[in-house]
């Protein structure tokens, strides 16, 4: 099995892994993919279908061609919670209101970006715009030293 999941990881890499051609349903997938091309993870966790809560369509999100260009700097991952897989994820991100969104930065280290709240179109192009490049938070100062 690693030795496929290798495989694909590296046909994803080789091939730019744009999200016309792949939008990721697993997110061990998705963070080998984002860890090999060096791009931020897009993660949307979503409800399963039972559920009443609204999903974050990811068709609705490609509908404008900005978006669409914006998504590609991106590695992106859909995960419907309600499977064993996308219940681990979720504990996993601390989910405990869906859908949620996280960005992880390019280097897969840190969450730079978290959110349950719904979106509308401008929320979503500010969030991935800021987000594109995918940098890690900068560094905390050191707390102040009292000299005597």
């Amino acid at each position: 099995m690693t030795v496929q999941l290798s495989a694909l990881v590296l046909c994803a890499a080789m091939n730019g892994g744009t999200l016309e051609s792949t939008v990721y349903e697993s997110y061990k997938q998705a963070w080998h993919v984002a860890h090999v091309q060096n791009r931020p993870v897009l993660v949307i966790l979503n409800p399963g279908e039972d559920s009443e809560e609204t999903p974050v369509d990811i068709e609705w999100l490609k509908r404008t061609k900005h978006r669409r260009e914006i998504l590609n700097d991106y590695v992106v991952c859909v995960i419907d919670t309600s499977t064993p897989e996308g219940k681990a994820v979720q504990k996993k991100f601390n989910a405990t209101s869906l859908p949620k969104i996280s960005v992880l930065d390019r280097q897969q280290k840190w969450q730079i970006y978290q959110s349950s709240k719904e979106l509308s179109a401008e929320d979503w192009n500010m969030v991935l715009e800021t987000h594109r490049k995918g940098n890690p938070p900068p560094p905390r100062p050191q707390p102040a030293q009292c000299l005597t």
